[in-house]
């Protein structure tokens, strides 16, 4: 049986927030270090009085295992938690600044403001070393600490040079990202739009001929080219009649059940829907690519069909008024296999005496029978066995031709 392929359209990889997540999760190994960095330095040369450390070290591991939790927990508010840390960060360290008395922490400003860069881009990277300049002179007057005016200059300019870079590699690797999310939306597009094709062709025709339309799609324009192929050809005896004396929605319940049983067989053998003509139906093998195994496939279609609408009357039980029998005939030649129509409505459809003479055999068929044609009956003549039904003259046709009537498949 031929599987049903499978296509994943994985819209995890489809994440405007990636960006912002990658910065947060970053965010929380920056402060682990910081902490564990930070409480060293404190049980070696303490920064800040002791009792105020040993108050704010817990906060501290709270807030970063909280922020972390909710990266992974409330993933679609990450912008909102992004801002929330961005401004809790800039409080707590501003207390941690202030707190440290006649101490110079002026790493963990720098260590801030490449955070802070990070967070808001190019213009952010050149407001914030200005803002953090003012923010460390003025921490570094309020707490009463000397520094010559040139030492100040240093400093401030290493911070906005240090911020400006940083905001520039930032801004570099969000245009990478850019262009990754833009590739990752373009094939996620092509990946829709293909699998709206597939749903769509696949109402006509079997999954291997669904993938070797898509692979090759120059063979949904207009045109066709001669193929062998082998087309079936199956219709209900007395369908007119039955609609005349038959509610019409019961009539096409059973139809309809009828239709999908028998193209799900035409599907499994590889087959092609051509198209359904009231209540016939074509099917073609070796529309797309043919194959030599499209003469017995056709066949072997054929006899499971009605071997399946034996087993559907045995589902419908005596309901003899919808009771359905159906004739199928098979034909084997050249046709010109291609579409049909105009750009705007087409089928992929096949033009050719074999088609006409697989429906005139079918007429002559008789209720549960499959038939076959000459050239059907040639190519397998050494596995099956038939009844030689002669030489029969159908309609429109010139002169008779041969006609069996299949029996069975030899083992």
């Amino acid at each position: 049986m031929r599987d049903k392929p499978t296509e994943e359209i994985h819209l995890n990889n489809i994440d405007p927030t990636e960006r912002t997540v990658f910065i947060e999760r970053t965010g929380v190994v920056m402060r682990w270090i910081l902490l564990a960095t930070g409480s060293l330095i404190q049980i070696v040369q303490p920064v800040i009085p002791n009792y105020i450390f040993y108050i704010i070290l817990p906060v501290c591991i709270f807030y970063n295992f909280s922020i972390n939790l909710l990266i992974f927990k409330k993933r679609k508010y990450i912008v909102l938690i992004s801002r929330f840390t961005a401004v809790l960060d800039i409080i707590v360290s501003a207390i941690i600044i202030f707190l440290s008395a006649e101490t110079d922490i002026y790493l963990w400003y720098f260590v801030l403001l490449v955070s802070h860069s990070a967070r808001f881009g190019f213009a952010g990277s050149i407001i914030s070393p200005v803002i953090f300049s003012i923010v460390y002179i003025l921490g570094l007057k309020f707490r009463g600490l000397d520094f010559t005016t040139h030492t100040l200059f240093i400093r401030s300019t290493f911070f906005i040079v240090t911020g400006i870079v940083s905001g520039y590699l930032a801004r570099e690797e969000h245009k990478r990202f850019d262009s990754t999310l833009k590739q990752q939306r373009d094939i996620f597009q092509a990946q829709l739009k293909r699998k709206e094709l597939r749903n769509i062709l696949q109402r006509y025709v079997s999954y291997n001929v669904v993938e070797e339309l898509l692979n090759d799609p120059e063979t949904l324009v207009l045109g066709g080219t001669r193929k062998k192929v082998s087309i079936l050809f199956s219709d209900i005896e007395g369908f007119t009649t039955l609609l005349s004396r038959v509610d019409p929605e019961t009539v096409i319940e059973r139809l309809n059940e009828y239709l999908t049983e028998m193209t799900n067989i035409i599907f499994y053998y590889g087959g092609m829907v051509d198209k359904f003509v009231g209540d016939a139906i074509i099917g073609i093998f070796g529309a797309i690519k043919p194959e030599p195994g499209d003469s017995l496939n056709a066949v072997k279609c054929a006899l499971a069909m009605q071997d399946r609408l034996n087993e559907l009357h045995q589902k419908w039980g005596s309901d003899s008024i919808t009771s359905i029998h159906s004739r199928i005939a098979v034909n084997t030649g050249e046709v010109i296999m291609g579409n049909v129509g105009s750009p705007k409505r087409m089928d992929y459809t096949a033009i050719g005496d074999p088609v006409n003479t697989a429906s005139r055999l079918q007429s002559i068929a008789e209720n549960g029978a499959v038939v076959i044609s000459k050239s059907t009956h040639d190519e397998l003549k050494h596995i099956i066995e038939v009844e030689d039904l002669g030489m029969i003259q159908l309609k429109g046709k010139p002169a008779p031709i041969e006609v069996y009537k299949i029996l069975k498949l030899k083992e």
